[in-house]
């Protein structure tokens, strides 16, 4: 009897291939390795057909597994406690959620698409928060995001749909960060030197009315150019933008009780952060814009500023900015909305903790002191908001 360390090398080629073929991906190349193995006899047309067919379905099973790894689904729920006091008396205290789950595709090697679904109230922009507290009615859902992202070429991003802030930024006191505005975007990303250069242009749509056509919709034009550069150790950014509101007549019906008394906005913005990679890493950065076109009582000292400073070590994070917002400098309907209730001739403090339990898990607490100017809303008062929130994403 032969023994069984002396296989015939045609054997031992029929089994690594049919081991390979079962175990291990399977293209084009492997039906015309069995070819090649039928045709010199090595394996039978029955063992060919066999092996053939286990390719087949591997083939099939490969394209799912392609198809499944272009989507990801992400999401995050966030508990918070919010307290708000305006002149040392409780104007709120409410408990609240946010909720968002999204599905995002890689539908080619160049074309991204995003779907994300949020709680809230479909009549904030700035916000996505759910209050408790209605007897276990059912809560809403909205779309929050819809949006396709096109790389034609390297480097050049062509957005549109209901996107995320297409800007760079390194504050809220322009838009708040739950903005998510409808339009279209151009970025283009270029390498210069030990850093980058982005430039980016965009059309957002604030009211499209029946009637009228494209161009005499209210509307936001924008324009950003920012550099990002390595200083030795340190990381530096400096940008500039404009934001300029078209049709001021539709502007102030889309953008009603903002605490403006103007419609009209041409908004420039020069902002910068410096990182410091120091045995505790630092952050500094700062906001100075002014709303050229403001024609209300602040006429002419129509200017908003903050200056910031953040920090992390081990599981917390630290941030601190000051800030002054005079009454038309930004849009009142999309600054930040927590700051002041959202009200501009305001100025004031925030100071947020940060706390990382576990991965994707943490406690953070946000505290607003501001004081609001004899033309706010609220005018002559001091508004103290805290926030307590539990967070989780997955």
């Amino acid at each position: 009897m032969k023994s069984p360390t002396r296989v015939k090398p045609a054997i031992k080629t029929i089994l690594a291939v049919a081991t390979a073929l079962t175990l291990s991906n399977v293209s084009a190349a492997d039906k015309e390795l069995l070819d090649i193995l039928k045709s010199n006899g090595a394996i039978t047309s029955v063992q060919y057909g066999e092996l053939l067919k286990k390719a087949e379905e591997s083939d099939e099973i490969l394209k799912k597994m392609d198809w499944a790894s272009r989507i990801k689904i992400k999401g995050d729920l966030r508990l918070r406690q919010e307290f708000i006091d305006i002149n040392g008396k409780r104007d709120e205290d409410r408990q609240r959620y946010r909720a968002r789950l999204g599905v995002y595709a890689k539908v080619t090697d160049n074309v991204d698409a995003g779907v994300r679904l949020a709680s809230g109230s479909s009549d904030s922009a700035t916000s996505t928060n759910e209050t408790m507290g209605d007897t276990f009615k059912k809560d809403s859902i909205w779309l929050d995001l819809a949006y396709l992202d096109w790389r034609p070429i390297e480097n050049l991003n062509i957005i549109g749909g209901k996107m995320k802030q297409p800007w760079e930024k390194v504050g809220d006191i322009v838009w708040d960060n739950d903005i998510n505005p409808e339009g279209a975007a151009v970025r283009y990303r270029k390498e210069v030197g030990n850093g980058e250069v982005i430039g980016s242009l965009g059309h957002i749509v604030l009211n499209d009315v029946d009637g009228l056509r494209f161009d005499e919709d209210a509307k936001v034009t924008y324009g950003q150019l920012v550099g990002n550069f390595q200083l030795g150790s340190a990381k530096a950014t400096l940008g500039a933008s404009i934001y300029d509101y078209d049709n001021e007549n539709l502007v102030v019906a889309t953008i009603a009780d903002d605490g403006n008394d103007t419609t009209q906005f041409s908004i420039q913005e020069l902002f910068g952060s410096l990182e410091l990679k120091t045995a505790l890493p630092l952050k500094f950065y700062g906001q100075y814009v002014k709303n050229d076109d403001a024609d209300g009582a602040n006429k002419g000292e129509d200017i908003a500023w903050l200056l910031g400073v953040g920090t992390k070590y081990k599981k917390f994070k630290f941030d601190y900015n000051y800030r002054d917002t005079e009454l038309n400098a930004v849009s009142g309907e999309f600054n930040d909305s927590d700051f002041a209730g959202g009200e501009t001739d305001a100025e004031g403090h925030k100071f947020k903790l940060g706390y990382a339990i576990d991965k994707n898990f943490g406690l953070g607490l946000t505290y607003f002191m501001a004081e609001t100017n004899s033309l706010a809303e609220t005018p002559n008062s001091d508004i103290d908001t805290l926030h307590i929130d539990l967070k989780a994403k997955f």
